[in-house]
């Protein structure tokens, strides 16, 4: 009896720890005991706890410092700050008038979010006298108190647009819809309002790096709200860095190219560049994007020139691969030692779906193909009224590389084909078998 109802107390007590999510001081600053200090609160995101708290208490640090005017570099402090690195030990040494006494931890998706409620010093020139605080773990249900972010104020004061990237949305759930697909919907929607608010165009990149978003649902008004937000140095470092990245693909991408248009293998060579536009691409949506943001941005900084001059070496070699790749197809198909030319123009039809031009000039040409097919009769069968002929196709194929004259395949393939009316129909039903066979291989070659 004494096990079942330990247990059912801990039971309870689970439930009650679940239901406390959010400490009262994250919502409500508690008030100083005295007037020589004030409570901050600060949230910092990171990869790791560690790396989260540190960049709250540089916040909380950075504040203090312009507030009071205290004659510190807050360079050292930006960078820490940025960094997520762990400088509280340097912040004891510079004297700053700090002491943290709770935090508050969250882990969400990809990412940890602490809070730090700090006593900081009220004046630049009276020591602060900081007192015990007990009500760290004084909760108040999640459900029951909408997230800070909700309130404009709040936002306005901890996201400044001027230093934030954001959006904000409210709505309901929809008829049919569950809350976590309402849930996502509204993400996808603050999402789209952050994107809005960085530039006003259609063809930037829809994804934000180091983007957060919340979402919070009102049961008592059913109405769902979601947040997304950045911090605008964050960002901008970030797409410098995604940047030059990509420029150095790029780079690479171009130069594989140029090797292969060099060696003949253009099919190989349009992929190269592709992949190379594409990066390229990515590197002038992110441009304007960082321009955006940081109208104090130069040039130089986001690798204008070297971005510029990629691009032109790139549209110089689009536009000698635009025509794609140069075949020339011989030979002759037969059908009882008359000519059939549907198979080759069939053949051609085909494989001018992945980009091959077409040659009179077998020298000029990136590939060759010589096509060699003849038909025979081996058999005949009489049913009443009617003769069904059997018909054999055979085609030799033989693909050449052009530039260098090498075989790079040489094969048969051959088919049955059977009709009532004559052997002729007969062979054309064959061919159409031995078509499919031929093309697949050419496309085989010629892609690879």
């Amino acid at each position: 009896m004494k096990k079942l109802l330990f247990l059912l107390l801990l039971a309870i007590s689970q439930v009650a720890i679940c239901a406390q999510e959010v400490p009262q001081w994250v919502q409500k600053k508690p008030k100083p005991a005295n007037d020589t200090y004030l409570y901050v609160v600060e949230r910092g995101v990171g990869a790791t706890e560690m790396e989260a708290r540190n960049r709250a208490m540089g916040l909380v640090y950075r504040i203090t410092i312009e507030r009071l005017a205290l004659p510190i570099n807050l360079a050292s402090i930006n960078e820490a700050i940025n960094n997520g690195s762990n400088y509280g030990d340097n912040a004891e040494v510079m004297n700053i008038p700090v002491n943290k006494v709770c935090e508050y931890i969250q882990q969400e998706a990809t990412q940890y979010a602490v809070y730090v409620l700090c006593q900081v010093a009220q004046y630049g020139n009276r020591e602060a006298r900081f007192t015990a605080f007990t009500q760290c773990n004084s909760f108040v249900e999640k459900q029951d108190v909408a997230p800070f972010w909700c309130n404009d104020t709040w936002r306005a004061t901890n996201y400044p647009r001027e230093q934030y990237v954001q959006g904000f949305v409210i709505g309901t759930i929809q008829a049919g819809e569950s809350i976590e697909q309402t849930y996502q919907r509204l993400k996808e929607k603050a999402q789209a309002e952050a994107l809005q608010n960085i530039i006003a165009t259609q063809n930037v990149t829809k994804d934000i790096p180091n983007l957060s978003v919340e979402s919070w649902h009102n049961p008592q008004t059913n109405e769902v709200f979601a947040f997304a937000w950045v911090k605008k140095t964050d960002l901008v470092r970030t797409l410098k860095k995604q940047i030059i990245s990509h420029i150095t693909r790029a780079e690479m991408a171009i130069e594989e190219a140029e090797g292969l248009l060099a060696e003949g293998e253009k099919s190989a060579a349009r992929k190269a560049i592709a992949k190379a536009i594409e990066h390229l691409q990515q590197v002038e949506e992110q441009q304007k994007v960082v321009q955006s943001v940081d109208s104090n941005t130069e040039m130089e900084d986001i690798a204008f020139a070297e971005s510029n001059a990629l691009k032109q070496r790139a549209t110089a070699l689009y536009q000698q691969l635009k025509n794609g790749v140069s075949v020339y197809i011989g030979g002759e198909i037969t059908i009882f030692d008359k000519s059939y030319p549907t198979f080759i123009n069939q053949i051609k039809q085909q494989i001018s779906g992945i980009g091959c031009t077409f040659t009179t000039n077998e020298a000029e040409a990136d590939w060759v193909i010589r096509l060699q097919g003849t038909t025979r009769e081996y058999n005949t069968l009489q049913t009443g009224a009617y003769t069904a002929y059997f018909v054999m196709s055979e085609v030799i194929l033989q693909i050449v590389k052009g530039n260098t004259q090498s075989v790079i395949y040489e094969g048969s393939f051959s088919e049955k084909g059977s009709h009532t009316l004559n052997r002729e129909e007969a062979s054309y039903a064959a061919y159409a078998e031995v078509y499919q066979q031929v093309a697949t291989k050419v496309e085989e070659i010629i892609n690879n």
